[in-house]
């Protein structure tokens, strides 16, 4: 069975900082997009809201992308106080994005080629860490590599430590960009690039925890 569609409505400028943010993580953008909707339905918005929403956005850019089963079902139950699906979370997305450009750390100028190549990377992971991260990916239609791969360009590790129970291996697909980023921030804590990614995997299971 082929994956559900959520067809948008986006701002011309959303959809620019949607793509940069692809350009620099090495992803597509519905990886991105995936990203700003597990935050966006974490909160419940009222007809005021999307209405100031609605008034103050222009959208003029269509695309879809892919959600899981699981967003699907959640989104259906959501009261959309009369707009489309493709309005409504048009307009959630744009100003998620317009109001977020700066966690998102984005230059202008697209990355050159090489940056762009991309590579293998395995690590010795907890199993149970390693399938939270799997289930949650899945759950809210994102790949694992592009979640670490936000992470490491735009999110806060505040782990210091992590245990294995039981081994298990994670083979991650990492563009240039990110790994010159991730072996950065190992050698500024003198720690291996590997270790490094197992505190990147503690900060997801501590943030999709709570």
């Amino acid at each position: 069975m082929a994956s559900p569609k959520l067809n948008l409505a986006l701002n011309k400028d959303a959809g620019m900082i949607i793509s940069l943010a692809a350009n620099k993580m090495g992803t597509s953008k519905r990886n991105i997009i995936s990203l700003a909707l597990v935050e966006i339905l974490k909160n419940v918005y009222d007809k005021r809201f999307i209405d100031s929403l609605a008034s103050d956005i222009t959208t003029t850019v269509s695309t879809a992308t892919t959600i899981s089963e699981q967003v699907q079902t959640k989104i259906e139950y959501i009261d959309r106080h009369g707009y489309s699906r493709r309005v409504f979370f048009g307009l959630l997305i744009s100003d998620y994005f317009l109001n977020n450009r700066d966690k998102f750390r984005l230059e202008q100028d697209e990355l050159e080629e090489e940056m762009k190549s991309k590579s293998h990377i395995e690590i010795t992971i907890d199993k149970a860490t390693k399938d939270k991260i799997i289930s949650y990916c899945e759950k809210n239609a994102m790949t694992v590599s592009s979640l670490f791969s936000h992470y490491i360009l735009n999110e806060e590790i505040k782990t210091y430590a992590y245990v294995i129970s039981e081994k298990a291996h994670l083979n991650l697909i990492l563009s240039e960009n990110v790994k010159i980023e991730l072996k950065n921030k190992a050698k500024s804590t003198n720690r291996t690039y590997r270790f490094y990614l197992n505190l990147v995997a503690e900060q997801i299971i501590s943030n999709i925890s709570t």
